[in-house]
């Protein structure tokens, strides 16, 4: 009963469990039968060559796409960050998509209301204004306020948004510039877990000095497909490789510079696995070539074969070099 118990509660610890995750493109397998799970604290790279399924993963995780099989169970707030994010608003002002990250872009809507009527000519209009205005800004002080706003106004400076875009309705930036208002809103929600699919596409190199600074000291976990190595060597501490050949995730727990030593022997390993198995077979093969033209030998010459094909089928193909992502 005890470890009925404490293993439930560690399946409540997790920000995100999978089990046995199904994913196709199309008709085509990515994944098989995969389990992990996300804990507080987990920084992970995710990587695998074009195609392998990185971002329709994320998506999944993300509770924006479905798995063909399987169940993703998630635990907190996710911030997620694809390549194309998607505004449901393009009329709303880049500030204030930043600020509903935590709710605070209705009270500031309202402060500005107020503050444009406290200007006006008509005296009822000024004093009601006054006094809302002095309502709202309690209200926003409760909120975390000015301090709140001030923390995602250093955000947006470090990722190099200055006032002038803040100001402007998200219809107006550019695809880079509404990518990079998404990854301030999404570092400044304070989001347990973050999913980033390429969050340095679009920052300039102090900004990407700066982000890898504020994911390595995110305390939640993390999940990031990256081309920038500086970036994956800096902040993740466990790596999960894609294999397209596979349709499995192998798991590394640990930093990025001890994953490309341990992937390297463990390609290695498996060069000399198939190597050694296409000996073993083709000893078979020409054994039961041999055994063939007695007809006294022919069934054990053709489970001789059968043998041979097994294990060859039952090895994992060689893998080519997977790009980083």
């Amino acid at each position: 009963w005890s470890s009925d118990v404490c293993s439930s509660d560690l399946a409540l610890a997790a920000l995100i469990t999978v089990q046995d995750l199904e994913l196709r493109a199309g008709a085509r397998l990515l994944m098989d039968q995969v389990s992990f799970r996300i804990d507080k604290g987990d920084k992970i790279g995710l990587v695998g060559r074009n195609g392998a399924g990185k971002t329709t993963l994320t998506r999944v995780l993300a509770g924006e796409g479905l798995p063909a099989a399987g169940k993703v169970t998630r635990s907190g707030e996710i911030g997620y960050l694809p390549q194309d994010p998607r505004t449901p608003d393009m009329e709303q002002l880049a500030r204030d998509r930043i600020l509903s990250a935590r709710g605070l872009d209705i009270a500031v809507g309202k402060l500005r209301v107020a503050h444009e009527e406290m200007a006006s000519e008509d005296a009822t209009v000024q004093r009601k204004a006054m006094n809302r205005y002095d309502r709202l800004e309690s209200e926003f002080l409760a909120a975390g306020g000015y301090a709140a706003e001030a923390e995602a106004a250093a955000i947006c400076s470090n990722l190099a948004l200055p006032d002038r875009l803040l100001n402007q309705p998200l219809k107006t930036l550019s695809g880079g510039q509404r990518r990079r208002v998404e990854l301030a809103r999404i570092l400044y929600s304070d989001a347990e877990t973050m999913l980033l699919d390429e969050p340095t596409n679009h920052l300039d190199a102090d900004s990407i000095a700066w982000l890898r600074e504020f994911l390595k000291n995110h305390q939640g976990g993390l999940i990031v497909i990256s081309h920038d190595t500086e970036l994956l060597e800096a902040t993740v501490n466990k790596v999960f490789l894609l294999d397209a050949n596979r349709a499995q995730i192998d798991f590394y727990n640990m930093d990025w510079k001890r994953y490309l030593t341990q992937r390297e022997t463990d390609e290695r390993a498996r060069k000399r696995e198939r190597a050694n198995a296409e000996k073993k077979a083709q000893v078979l093969m020409d054994q039961a070539n041999k055994m063939r033209a007695k007809a006294t030998k022919a069934v054990a010459a053709q489970n001789m074969a059968k043998r041979a094909e097994r294990l060859l089928g039952g090895l994992e193909a060689v893998r080519e070099n997977d790009r980083v992502a």
